[in-house]
């Protein structure tokens, strides 16, 4: 359908411009409005802006309703610099706030707070303009449908925006409820996927379709995939670091990506983590906002390499970033803060970037010339405001050269260089520390935390840490406490954190994932048994029922909106789908409850057409990892005509035993199968055999270096 005239040219005209008080800098009183009282800090931090501002809720929407006016809709997320930036140019700016205020009913909204509002929303701001990001401005009927939508708009635009949509409110009023019921049905119908066909092959030429995707998109210079800006390829990696699960080539591609992040300015050499991306396709220049989500991945990667590689540069990475968790993120009444700012004191990077004149303070001057020439460091810095490319004066610290390559220029040994920069780097965190920091959000979110337990599993396998795994542990522990019902529904945020809002598809995901992993790492069958309980509600209550696939919220505990949605691309970590369809593949190859293989098989065929298109490969990893899981476990299954990698035969048995390709470490578990074969005319008995007759069961013999754990027959 045609949009109206006036509302394309309004489009048109922005995409290509691209109750209490408190005082101000100067004293001055200002009025709170309000948000003050919201438990969200990226809420809290628009609670003095001149914006006549609602949260989200009945009360905005009913005097939307009431008064006729549109929504004007923002959505951001308290580390993001673009929000911030949007926010001193217009919300606090009093004469703008005061026509947002006349012609809206103006609305704000936490994108981690609320993921199913971000997500609905989002898929109508990039059906209209091809493209999506933060902050984002979506203009809606008093109904909540969208009408129209963009991201960040310069104060100029922005103002143009609301005289145009004034006026169109009263002269093309019936063009914009068409555009809106248009708009609105078409993200409904997205919520199943695009309308593509059903893919020819199998699940293998999918898989060698995804392969291909990514090695194409690679870039075999800096490494990642894709051009500026670079995002953290998370869940690309780990498909690649599953057991099996990469070939050499694609083996060097992991190098390649976690070998230029880790010299980049993208991770904080200094304080150990990484920031969210680099602006351009070196890993050079970052947003220095540090997210829970992305570490929590990243320690994964890095653990993952290291146990692939034994080579102690990844494990020195994975180090640091659960150095800087313990540090700056954990909370002290359980759990760990969602994000720290892009920005402190308003200004972007100060926290992390030197002068040559602070490193000379830090470090005295003959360790600050050797720390300013490995570090890359320039008189006029090498930190470049983004908008202007101009220079700052500042410094980002990182490696613009390989430790293997300066080691050599220098005639040193590489250990030896490594020495002495993590020497140095110790030295500048607690004059760092000492400076303003970025502002801490604080909120303790149930799916990235999960994530998190995760993360520190398999790195306390990889790098054989158990006070990691026992950490993960305490952690998952605080989770089901804190964040569930008495029900047993997940909460998004800890119980005494603010008003209670059940959790959402990605909560249940990532915790059931978790504590599978926690079980796959301990002898600790509770941690199955609280997966077994999720994954009933999920599949109660998220599942569509009807064309598979899990919703992002509940239908029946959360807010009826226009559309529902369904995630299945990885963005930014991997996608409810995906996770689902492969921890209730996990959980069944341990339970052999049939349901859990239903919906994971349903959840599969539902993005199978999306599986299809080697544009969307790279997206979808945690699809293809589900993917490839099945297929092992059908393998699994169907092996009665292969040898076992340990064969053997005793009077009238024949024994298989068949191993898990997976990284084994001391207390780990590694799953295997064994298959008894017996010759015709035999039998045993069940493990579950009627009273009166010998059960057959499984058992270590004496002396056997290894113990065994859970057993399913």
């Amino acid at each position: 359908m045609t949009p109206p005239r006036l509302l394309v040219c309004v489009c048109l005209l922005l995409w290509t411009a691209a109750g209490a008080s408190a005082e101000d800098e100067k004293g001055a009183p200002v009025k709170l409005n309000r948000l003050k009282d919201e438990r969200s800090p990226y809420l809290r931090q628009h609670q003095t802006n001149p914006v006549d501002w609602y949260p989200w809720g009945p009360e905005a929407l009913e005097r939307a309703k009431a008064e006729d006016k549109p929504i004007f809709l923002s959505v951001g997320y308290a580390a993001c610099h673009w929000c911030h930036v949007m926010e001193h140019e217009s919300f606090e700016d009093t004469a703008t706030a005061k026509r947002m205020s006349e012609v809206f009913v103006c609305v704000k909204v936490d994108r981690e707070e609320r993921p199913d509002l971000d997500r609905i929303y989002m898929t109508a701001v990039q059906v209209m303009s091809g493209r999506g990001g933060w902050p984002m401005t979506v203009l809606l009927m008093p109904d909540g449908r969208p009408f129209w939508g963009g991201t960040y708009l310069p104060r100029p635009q922005l103002n143009q925006l609301i005289d145009s949509v004034e006026k169109a409110w009263q002269d093309q009023r019936s063009a914009i409820e068409s555009q809106a019921g248009s708009l609105a049905e078409r993200v409904e119908r997205m919520a199943d996927g695009l309308d593509l066909p059903e893919p020819d092959g199998s699940d293998a030429d999918l898989l060698n379709h995804m392969r291909g995707a990514l090695a194409a998109s690679f870039d075999a210079r800096h490494g990642g995939y894709g051009g500026r800006p670079k995002f953290p390829p998370h869940t690309q990696l780990l498909f690649y670091l599953d057991p099996d699960g990469a070939s050499d080539a694609e083996l060097a591609q992991v190098r390649q990506t976690l070998d230029r992040m880790e010299e980049g300015g993208i991770h904080d050499h200094v304080g150990g983590g990484f920031h969210r991306y680099s602006t351009d396709a070196e890993w050079l220049l970052p947003h220095f906002e540090k997210m829970l989500y992305d570490n929590a991945l990243l320690l994964q990667a890095y653990a993952g390499m290291h146990g692939r590689t034994g080579e102690a540069r990844y494990a020195r990475v994975a180090e640091r970033i659960v150095g800087w968790l313990e540090r700056e993120m954990r909370r002290p009444g359980g759990g760990y803060a969602s994000s720290l700012d892009a920005d402190t004191e308003g200004e972007e990077g100060t926290t992390y970037t030197w002068t040559q004149a602070e490193l000379e303070e830090a470090l005295g001057a003959d360790d600050a010339r050797f720390a300013a020439d490995v570090f890359g460091f320039r008189p006029t810095g090498n930190f470049e405001d983004e908008a202007t490319r101009e220079r700052t004066g500042r410094n980002i610290v990182y490696l613009p050269r390989a430790v293997e390559v300066e080691a050599a220029a220098r005639d040193m040994a590489p250990e030896a260089l490594s020495t002495r920069i993590d020497q140095i780097l110790d030295r500048m965190l607690p004059p760092r520390m000492a400076r303003p920091q970025p502002g801490l959000d604080d909120k303790v979110i149930t799916g990235w935390n999960a994530l998190l337990v995760s993360g520190f599993v398999r790195a306390g396998i990889d790098l054989e840490r158990p006070a990691w795994i026992q950490r993960a542990g305490e952690l998952a522990d605080f989770l089901l406490s804190a964040c569930r019902r008495d029900d047993g529904a997940l909460l998004r945020f800890p119980k005494d954190s603010g008003p209670e809002l059940v959790g959402f598809c990605e909560d249940y995901v990532h915790m059931i994932e978790a504590l599978l992993d926690l079980g796959d790492a301990t002898t600790d069958e509770r941690w199955i048994a609280e997966a077994e309980a999720l994954a009933a509600l999920l599949i109660a209550e998220y599942q569509d029922t009807e064309a598979g696939g899990f919703w992002t919220t509940s239908g029946t505990r959360h807010e009826e909106l226009f559309a529902r949605s369904k995630e299945s691309m990885d963005a930014p970590i991997p996608s409810d789908n995906g996770t689902a369809a492969l921890a209730l593949l996990r959980l069944h190859a341990r339970t052999a409850d049939a349901a859990h293989e239903a919906a994971a098989d349903r959840t599969l065929a539902a993005f199978r057409p999306m599986l299809g298109q080697p544009r969307f490969g790279g997206m979808l990893a945690q699809l293809f990892r589900a993917l490839r899981l099945r297929d092992r476990l059908e393998q699994a299954g169907a092996a009665t005509a292969q040898t076992g990698d340990v064969h053997l035969r005793q009077d009238v048995a024949v024994v298989d035993v068949f191993l898990q390709r997976t990284t084994a470490a001391l207390g780990s578990q590694v799953p295997f199968v064994v298959r008894v074969t017996l010759d015709e005319g035999w039998h045993v008995n069940p493990a579950d055999a009627a009273e009166g007759l010998i059960a057959t069961s499984l058992a270590e013999a004496e002396g056997c270096p290894a113990t065994l754990a859970s057993i399913v027959y």
